[in-house]
Parts: C-alpha cells; sequence; structure tokens
C-alpha cells in the first residue's frame, strides 16, 4: 500500500460541489483506496461517498461576493481544524487560504481545472472590457504565487504550460470506466431511443442554443430527441431556450448522479460536445468526450478544439463548425439514420477509452505525487 493509513489529505473547494467528480469520485477516492484519510471541506451534500472519505461542509454562498469572503473563511477554519498532512485546494479564488496555510508550515497543492489566464477572457461576469486587464493580471498573479505551494496539478498539459513550478504533475480527467457502463444495463445500439445527450454544466458558451435550435431542423427524424444532464448557468438561460421550438424535442435531466450516469448513456446514441470558440476551449480536453467515448457512443464534436485531433485519430465521431445549427443538425440525421456507422464510430472511441484514456493512469501520477511530498 503506497498511502500511510495516519497521512491525513484535506481537499477544499468553495466553487465545486461535494458531489464533484474530479474532486470526490477520482482525486479523493483514489486516495482513500490508497489508504490515505481523506477529508472533502465542501459545500453540498454528496449521497454517497467514496469509503474513506469523510465530507466536512461549508455553507454554500448566495453570491460571488459572500463565496470570497464568508465560504473562503468556513473553508479556511474547517481545514485548518483538521490538522493535516498535506492541503489540496480546488479554487484560485482559494489561493489565499493556499497561502495562509503555506506560512504555517503546512504542505498545500494548487489543483488548476481550467486555464485561468484564458477563462478570464470569457467569463461573461466580467465586463468585457475589463476582461484583458483581469487576464493580464490573472498571469501575473500565477507567477508571483506559484512558488509558494508544494505543488501545481494542472488537469491538461496545455494549462500546465502557465506554471514553472519545479513540481508540476499533470493529471487529466479521464473516466473511470466502470461508471460509463453498468453490467446489464447495456442496450443493443440498434435499438435504442434516436437521442443525442449533452453531459455537463449547461451555458451559452458550451453550445446549449445551437443544441436546441438543430432540434427543430427539417432534417431531424420523427421521434429524436436531445438529453440535457446539468445545471443551467441561470435560469435566465433556461428561459431563453426554453422559448425555442427545438425545446418541445428536449429532456432536461438536471445533474445526473454517477449512479445514474450509465443507464442514461445507455439510453442514447450520440454524445454532443459543440462547444462555441473560447480561447480557454481551443487546447481544452473536456471530460464529456471520454465520457461519450467510453460508453461507446459516436461523438459530435467542435472542429475547433484541440481533442479534434483525438475525434480524427480514432475515427470516433463527426466534427462540426459548432455555430453552424444547420450543419450540427446534419451530422445528427446522418449518425441516427445510418445505425451501423454509428455504432462502429462509438466501438472505436471505447476501444481508445480502455487502451489510453482511462483514470487510472492519471491516478497513478497523482499518488507518486503524494509520495514524494510526503
Amino acid at each position: 500500500m503506497v498511502g500511510n493509513p495516519r497521512r491525513r489529505v484535506v481537499h477544499m473547494t468553495s466553487v465545486h460541489d461535494a458531489a464533484d467528480t474530479r474532486i470526490l469520485h477520482k482525486e479523493c477516492a483514489t486516495l482513500a483506496e490508497r489508504g490515505y484519510e481523506v477529508v472533502l471541506v465542501a459545500p453540498g451534500s454528496p449521497k454517497v461517498l467514496p469509503p474513506g472519505v469523510r465530507h466536512r461542509a461549508v455553507r454554500a454562498a448566495r453570491s460571488r461576493f459572500e463565496r470570497v469572503t464568508s465560504t473562503m473563511w468556513q473553508v479556511y477554519r474547517a481545514a485548518r481544524a483538521e490538522r493535516a498532512d498535506v492541503y489540496h485546494f480546488h479554487d484560485p479564488e482559494l489561493a489565499g487560504v493556499g497561502i495562509a496555510l503555506r506560512l504555517q508550515g503546512a504542505r498545500v497543492v494548487f489543483d488548476v481545472h481550467e486555464d485561468l489566464v484564458l477563462d478570464a477572457r470569457t467569463k461573461p461576469w466580467i465586463p468585457r472590457p475589463l476582461r484583458p486587464i483581469v487576464s493580464a493580471l490573472a498571469h501575473v498573479a500565477l507567477k508571483s504565487i506559484q512558488g509558494t505551494f508544494t505543488a501545481i496539478v494542472p488537469a491538461t498539459p496545455a494549462i500546465a504550460q502557465s506554471f514553472s513550478h519545479r513540481r508540476t504533475i499533470v493529471v487529466r480527467n479521464y473516466p473511470r470506466l466502470e461508471e460509463l457502463v453498468s453490467p446489464g444495463v447495456v442496450t443493443p445500439y440498434e435499438e435504442r431511443p434516436l437521442n443525442a445527450i449533452y453531459l455537463g454544466a449547461i451555458t451559452l458558451v458550451r453550445g446549449v442554443e445551437q443544441m436546441v435550435r438543430a432540434m427543430e431542423h427539417p432534417l431531424m427524424p420523427q421521434g429524436a430527441r436531445l438529453t440535457l444532464a446539468g445545471d443551467f448557468e441561470d435560469d435566465a438561460l433556461l428561459r431563453r431556450v426554453g422559448a425555442l421550438p427545438g425545446w418541445s424535442r428536449v429532456d432536461a435531466l438536471g445533474r445526473v448522479s454517477r449512479d445514474d450516469l450509465a443507464p442514461v448513456l445507455a439510453r442514447s446514441r450520440i454524445g454532443l460536445l459543440v462547444l462555441q470558440p473560447a480561447p480557454n476551449f481551443e487546447q481544452s480536453l473536456p471530460t464529456k468526450l471520454f465520457e461519450y467515448m467510453g460508453a461507446g457512443l459516436p461523438v459530435i464534436a467542435s472542429r475547433f478544439m484541440e481533442c479534434r485531433e483525438i475525434v480524427e485519430e480514432y475515427g470516433c465521431g463527426v466534427l462540426v463548425d459548432p455555430e453552424d445549427t444547420d450543419a450540427i443538425a446534419r451530422a445528427m440525421q446522418h449518425l441516427f439514420t445510418d445505425a451501423a456507422l454509428a455504432r462502429a464510430m462509438g466501438e472505436r472511441g471505447r476501444a481508445a477509452v480502455q487502451s489510453r484514456y482511462q483514470w487510472r493512469s492519471e491516478a497513478k501520477n497523482l499518488v507518486q505525487l503524494y509520495a514524494q511530498i510526503l
């Protein structure tokens, strides 16, 4: 066993829900499996905790200001009370908490989920004229504070390029294959309803309007439907897309639990990944791509993203202009009506995940990092 049962690890987030897949079901669960005592400090209340993981809840913030003030203070107090061997935080706004803990002699790991510099250029809550300034400030801040931390854990190689820290270990967000296909749940591809699925946070920049508009296209086969499995960014966006004619062919499930993920995927024929052109998406490796592939679904993906190379290399889907509703609808119609082609694409994608894109390879990187810093 790599871990030591007496070693206590605290993962901290003020932004993500306690049931976040990367934080709870991958990183915390992996460390607990290796014998570490793992505590998750986070808002929300997960239905099920992995064995060996304990949750300390903090109150979910009602505003961004509350999140960076009272919620951040709650996270700090809860984390410090645990007297952990390692503190691992997941939000840039908790950098101050990380620095405070580091100054007290603790080992602190900064887990970077997004390219913070590029992300600032597209944040809707930042006034457009200020975005370049905020992006530049983020760049300077990262350069200034990164050396304070014990290690940096970026989610992609592209994000890692922003850091010069000597202990920068990439831990990609690849899926746990066992969560995507449950024994006895698999439905033969040709017998599935004509459902396309989108997994994840629902925002304009992730293409929700284009997906819903595609459902009203004249080419769309009768009976075809779109499943949205995630939370809307806000009620205004829900009202906006809910007023579109294609909404009558949409099933909005809200956030799907990990236990329910495999059955939902088993009722689908296509996975959608039509993220709109944005600097922080161009070099991203969205988890949902590998979840679709691992579940044996052909993907319809944006041709502007770096992950297009994966789709092309394995022949596991169709690339489209994500701003072109007609192109999205034509691709969906093509895969819905040619089930043999779609099934073959899905099988190639699943084989690729089985051989190359599973979480277990990334789990080794995480465990090795902890062994080094302890």
